[in-house]
């Protein structure tokens, strides 16, 4: 799915965005088209208010000026006095033979009514308007043609200018402006699979952490729907073990239920449902409440709970106590479960856990009683409650797993006391409040989760 979503959103930002470029780029070279094509007609104007004025003026031209003002302007200059054209062969070589480029002219002045033998009858002056020719060799010309009345009669000027070499550069222009259109598209193309592939990276990561969920949730509810399916029908079948059979319907019961729960209170946090109600209190009387709790669980279990408090008297802490408790709650009940266990204690030193494991120290007799330890500190206006323990400890790799949801080192999930939704939950519940939670290693051995309030 993610690919052709990819795709499709690559080439909607390319047209999209080339369209844009392509559409500056084309004003851009209109208005430089534009802009070259005045510049011609005003240079060509110039000449042709320079040849005027020296036929006003001057009765005779030296070839000399001619020659001069043809070679260094690209022009074609004709005159003719009275119908006589003056001797003046031109010095400008022009592609197509001057003859042709004159009769041209003169014919693309016709549709102005201005003719061969045409001469100014009601004023001194006859022009036509600038016009473009084209030659028999793809050259291009400007022209223009007028006709002075003069004490002896009228003379007549045919001025052209040769545009080919512009018009060249212009295509050539034309082609630089194409290229960069293509190499910008180009770039945009790379650009756009390069930000859409960021940009779709983390929807793709949730999205697959929500198949996850799914089918972890899935197989965590279809397996006490299998045990209770499975002893429903030995009921059916041993009436007489009705009263065992039901304590186990019972139980998985009581499983689905606590699973449900915990994901509605993560789908609670998720749509930041939960109602925050932060006060200031006391964390010591909250740390000495679980110390109560849970210290005669853990003697039950063959280890010790210890409190460290500082000797001076902790802050006020700003948060919701309720979740507070229940944040340390749930690190103390990963914590009992997973370094209190058989497996926990029989475990060799490079195992690892997925869930947070206390700690074991060896005594002289050789025996390894688990501890776990509630730390309180005050550091830097905070408060900082860190859960210890000193058992296997948890990878680099796994640390940043352990909140996931789901997550569990037992990947047959065969395990019935935890469904990994532990960690993730607590993960919610500070991260609403705007309180961090963390793990790290702890000295010797052993990890150590720390909530700052």
């Amino acid at each position: 799915m993610f690919p052709k979503l990819q795709k499709k959103f690559v080439i909607l930002y390319t047209l999209s965005t080339g369209l844009i470029m392509t559409f500056i780029l084309s004003i851009a070279f209109l208005f430089y088209a534009s802009s070259q094509e005045n510049r011609q007609k005003s240079t060509f104007q110039e000449h042709l208010f320079t040849l005027m004025t020296q036929l006003q003026v001057n009765p005779r031209f030296a070839d000399s000026f001619l020659a001069q003002m043809e070679q260094n302007n690209r022009l074609i200059i004709y005159i003719e006095e009275n119908g006589t054209p003056f001797f003046f062969p031109g010095a400008y070589e022009t592609h197509t033979d001057r003859e042709i480029l004159l009769k041209t002219a003169e014919k693309a002045v016709q549709k102005e009514s201005i003719y061969k033998d045409s001469h100014p009858i009601s004023s001194d002056l006859l022009q036509s308007s600038v016009f473009q020719i084209a030659g028999d060799k793809r050259d291009s010309y400007l022209g223009n043609i007028l006709i002075l009345r003069t004490a002896s009669g009228y003379k007549k000027l045919i001025l052209l200018l040769d545009i080919t070499d512009n018009r060249i550069k212009l295509l050539e222009t034309g082609c630089v402006y194409l290229l960069i259109n293509l190499f910008g598209i180009l770039l945009l193309f790379l650009s756009g699979r390069w930000f859409v592939r960021r940009s779709l990276k983390p929807l793709e990561e949730t999205y697959q952490k929500q198949q996850d969920f799914a089918a972890a949730a899935s197989h965590e509810l279809r397996s006490p729907l299998a045990v209770i399916q499975t002893t429903a029908d030995a009921i059916t079948a041993r009436p007489e073990e009705c009263g065992r059979r039901l304590s186990v319907i019972k139980s998985e019961c009581r499983r689905g239920n606590i699973l449900i729960q915990n994901l509605l209170l993560l789908v609670s946090a998720d749509r930041n449902e939960w109602s925050v109600k932060k006060r200031k209190f006391e964390i010591d009387e909250l740390l000495l409440n679980l110390l109560e709790l849970y210290e005669p669980l853990c003697l039950s279990k063959g280890g010790r709970l210890l409190l460290e408090l500082p000797a001076e008297p902790l802050p006020p802490a700003l948060a919701d106590p309720d979740l507070c408790r229940q944040i340390l709650t749930i690190l103390l009940d990963n914590a009992v479960s997973y370094a209190l266990s058989d497996e926990s204690l029989s475990a060799p030193e490079d195992s690892e856990q997925h869930e947070p494991t206390c700690s074991t120290e060896i005594s002289d007799t050789g025996q390894r009683p688990p501890k776990i330890t509630l730390i309180a500190k005050s550091l830097q206006g905070h408060v900082v409650v860190s859960v210890v323990d000193h058992g296997p400890g948890i990878s680099d790799k796994e640390k940043l797993l352990i909140f996931d949801r789901f997550y569990r080192n037992d990947k047959s999930r065969s395990s019935k006391e935890h469904f990994g939704l532990g960690l993730s939950i607590a993960a919610s519940l500070a991260e609403i409040q705007g309180i961090r939670l963390s793990v790290e290693d702890t000295e010797g051995g052993g990890s150590t989760f720390s909530v700052k309030i």
